[in-house]
């Protein structure tokens, strides 16, 4: 008999299921399988499907909750595209199967952000925060009147989570939970403003932050970072801005020159870095404790990813002359997932192993992706339709 105080689910729905399909495996040894399996939210999905009894313990509470507990990093999925390329704005980038979610058509939606399992996306002064493994929905409307000369060229934005006592932001896994839009902007004078919205009062901040930088330091069109409460947007000529949303203060520094760069997360998601490639080699930094710069690795492409090395250049293919051989066009949300784009395909590559695997062919338009990670969870829901390969 199973006492509760071990926190294990009841089990008397599940036995009698169990027997009904004959079984005499106890209750514990499927626990056991399900909470060892790949802790992919497809993984999960497929598990679900096998018999009623595995469908009641993967949707409990508790067990959701000891696989949080166990794979506290989110999984990466796939990612999410503005590329009118492909027939659908997610490329899936899992092991086992993968999903078809039901679209937001009701604006021209273009998508900005993917945190915590929720995505942003944006029409015009509109924002819309989504969660596709449910299809729950919340609108944002961006009042221009407060955002200076509001322009969607120069802006961008973040989605971020509303943190428990812990700080933890776990709680933000659930469609439903309260968050947070962080909104920069720079107009054509060189300022810059910086405001949050917040769920929880469904307003935004009551006046926005704003800065004077040099005319060269527009904001880039590339997603940020978000490290406990700042927020780190790329610039041109070799900046970064950094918003306090909790000083409300604005700061501008340098980073390292050359190449195509991504901002991203490193040492546990404490301290930020930043991915670099030029030519096939792409090097690793991170941000020192007094503001400098640290290189912490260099590493070949061409050795790592297969026939790199022999590519033709892109400067030949009129449909990609701009772009370098590689191209880092996303990064997910924890760091420890790379996209890059090549001449041989675009591939998810893990910095702390090097493992590389493809995901899809070369395609025009893809220079800036939107990872999405999930932690498990196999509430697919009818906005989600499965596809087991």
């Amino acid at each position: 008999m199973i006492k509760k105080e071990m926190g294990l689910p009841c089990f008397s729905k599940i036995d009698k299921k169990l027997k009904a399909m004959g079984t005499a495996m106890p209750q514990e040894l499927h626990l056991g399988i399900l909470e060892n399996l790949p802790p992919h939210p497809e993984t999960l999905a497929r598990v679900s499907v096998v018999c009623r009894a595995w469908r009641h313990i993967v949707n409990d509470p508790g067990f959701l909750a000891r696989c949080r507990k166990r794979h506290r990093v989110p999984l990466t999925i796939g990612f999410f595209h503005n590329s009118d390329a492909l027939p659908r704005p997610f490329v899936h980038a899992g092991d086992t199967a993968s999903f078809d979610f039901k679209w937001p058509t009701d604006k021209k939606w273009t998508f900005m952000d993917c945190r915590h399992g929720r995505v942003l996306l944006r029409d015009m002064n509109w924002f819309l925060v989504w969660h596709p493994m449910t299809g729950h929905r919340y609108r944002i409307e961006a009042e221009s009147s407060r955002w200076g000369e509001y322009s969607e060229r120069s802006m961008n934005a973040a989605l971020l989570c509303v943190g428990d006592n812990d700080g933890h932001n776990i709680c933000c896994q659930q469609p439903t939970s309260p968050f947070r839009v962080a909104l920069m902007h720079s107009d054509s004078h060189g300022h810059v403003y910086a405001g949050v919205y917040s769920s929880i009062t469904r307003q935004w901040s009551p006046q926005p932050t704003s800065v004077n930088l040099p005319l060269v330091c527009d904001i880039r069109a590339e997603p940020c970072v978000v490290i406990f409460n700042t927020m780190y947007q790329p610039l041109y000529d070799y900046r970064i801005l950094a918003y306090d949303m909790d000083k409300g203060t604005l700061t501008v520094f340098n980073r390292p020159r050359g190449g195509n760069v991504r901002l991203m997360k490193i040492d546990g998601s404490a301290r930020l870095g930043i991915a670099v490639a030029h030519g096939l080699t792409m090097r690793l930094w991170a941000r020192g404790a007094y503001g400098g710069w640290v290189l912490r690795t260099t590493v070949d492409l061409g050795e790592v990813v297969a026939g790199l090395s022999k590519a033709p250049l892109p400067k030949t293919d009129p449909r990609f002359l701009v772009m370098p051989s590689v191209k880092i066009i996303g990064v997910a949300e924890e760091g420890d997932t790379l996209f890059l784009w090549t001449m041989v395909g675009i591939f998810k590559l893990c910095p702390k192993t090097m493992e590389v695997k493809k995901v899809c062919e070369t395609v025009e338009g893809m220079e800036t992706v939107y990872p999405y990670t999930a932690f498990p969870n196999s509430h697919v829901g009818n906005n989600v339709h499965l596809n087991v390969v």
